[in-house]
């Protein structure tokens, strides 16, 4: 007959064998490729609320006179003379040429100029002659609405 073993059970638990085995590297890359599918989603769902950043331009106020067409072409001239056309930074060397390639691009668009109210006459007078030699029939200076006045009674 055995002797009597009371730490027999306790032995046996030292000797744990586990049934699965650890997985390793691909666990940690099965988590990698959840969690940067779920970024890329979450990029791709936001990116059309993200817009370019804007430029900063106080335009003068004036009454309205009139709306532009859906297919405007946008010039923007900011305070410090920098002219932005078709998401690109300009100066006045290269304005001109860029107009041109836009209105053989699209003929008979018509062009607004955005200019901050504190840009000089001379610069926007420039930015016209350019797009009118350019071949642009149709120029327009856009102004923000000015706020009707009410009478209180």
């Amino acid at each position: 007959m055995k002797p009597f073993d009371p730490h027999k059970k306790s032995k046996a638990l030292r000797r744990f064998k586990p049934t699965r085995k650890p997985t390793g590297v691909f666990s940690i890359a099965v988590a990698f490729c959840d969690s940067s599918l779920l970024a890329l989603a979450f990029f791709l769902a936001i990116s059309p609320f993200v817009l370019q950043p804007g430029i900063n331009i106080t335009l003068p106020a004036a009454s309205f006179s009139g709306g532009a067409r859906f297919d405007s072409m946008v010039l923007s001239i900011t305070r410090g003379g920098w002219f932005y056309f078709n998401d690109e930074r300009l100066n006045v060397a290269r304005l001109p040429a860029a107009l041109r390639a836009a209105a053989e691009e699209r003929p008979g668009s018509p062009l607004i100029i955005e200019a901050d109210e504190q840009v000089s006459h001379g610069t926007i007078v420039n930015a016209w002659d350019a797009a009118r030699s350019a071949g642009i029939r149709q120029v327009s200076i856009a102004t923000r609405i000015a706020a009707a006045s009410e009478d209180l009674p």
